[in-house]
């Protein structure tokens, strides 16, 4: 029978097909990586998630998938590594290419950010780390009466008055749990996970979009680190602790010869430096056997922290 010349329509179909193989083709199983800096490899691809890795500088891993999440300063891709963990694209080398083209979508089911909360006040002025020791980056100062949501707790963080437990709170810093009247529930929160050291230049997140992301803008950081909260001994027949940091205020308080005493802050007043008990009185550090505003205390400004109405310390 001679060729009648119809096209059949399936050949019209072809292309469509076609094209969707072409394109998964170009799909990579991973790709290489590493880390710019030190990061952190999350449960999930949102910044209060709990470390299931730690990726110091120059780092590498493969990535098999990627997932959106918080957003780290002008995007929002988090790459799976084949740890099972998410690590932010920020925090890795320059790609050449586009994830989200070469790689497979980790799927929406990824994208879940599945928290512990706990609510707690603090006691006492605490600053807030980026990472749990006193030689990483101040984030925020938080005064006595602060409520803060905690997330997760590690014991590896530095010691303060022999405690090693600090938490991270929801505003993506860690407070000392010395800063509280009593521990809080750990058994509700989950552990933090390994915790690399962080600096503020190369992970403050100050374009998150969430306020449980995102963190404050901060004041200027306390060169070489702080250590907060520090036992001192009385070295006078008697220190006496005042409503202010005059000798003209009112005594609150007097500590016996050889007690302990523990600081919260420093405050200078014409020359002479007090330090602001946890009493939240005010002491002559020249009653003590230390020197808390030298002896590499390196302790904080009671200026630097606001009061619990959002005004200046209380002098």
């Amino acid at each position: 029978m001679p060729c009648s010349g119809r096209r059949s329509p399936l050949l019209g179909l072809l292309p469509l097909v076609l094209l969707p193989i072409v394109a998964f083709a170009d799909v990579k199983p991973y790709i290489t990586t590493s880390a710019e800096f030190n990061t952190e490899c999350k449960t999930c691809p949102h910044s209060l998630c709990t470390n299931t890795a730690v990726y110091e500088t120059n780092d590498s891993f493969n990535a098999t998938c990627w997932a959106r999440g918080t957003k780290i300063v002008d995007g929002n891709i988090w790459l799976k590594s084949v740890a099972g963990c998410y690590v932010t694209q920020y925090d890795v080398l320059e790609y050449s290419g586009d994830y989200t083209t070469d790689l497979e979508y980790c799927g929406k089911a990824s994208e879940v950010e599945n928290l512990t909360e706990l609510d707690a006040t603090l006691a006492y002025k605490t600053e807030c780390n980026i990472c749990p020791t006193i030689d990483c980056d101040n984030a925020a100062y938080l005064p006595e009466d602060t409520d803060l949501t905690l997330t997760c707790w590690t014991d590896q963080g530095s010691p303060i008055l022999n405690n090693p437990y600090w938490y991270k709170t929801a505003n993506n810093c860690y407070v000392a749990e010395t800063g509280f009247h009593s521990s809080p529930e750990r058994i509700s929160l989950d552990n933090c996970g390994p915790i690399p050291y962080l600096e503020l230049e190369k992970h403050f997140n100050e374009n998150g979009t969430s306020d449980i992301d995102r963190r404050a803008p901060l004041p200027q950081p306390i060169e070489d680190g702080v250590k907060y909260l520090i036992n001192v001994t009385v070295g006078e027949d008697h220190a006496y602790c005042r409503k202010c940091a005059e000798e003209s205020c009112r005594i609150q308080e007097a500590y016996p010869f050889n007690s302990w005493v523990v600081l919260q802050c420093l405050v200078e007043t014409n020359g002479t430096w007090w330090s602001e008990s946890t009493d939240f009185c005010y002491v002559k550090n020249s009653d003590f056997w230390e020197s808390p505003e030298g002896d590499n205390y390196k302790m904080p400004l009671c200026d630097d922290f606001p009061d619990p109405d959002g005004n200046k310390a209380r002098r």
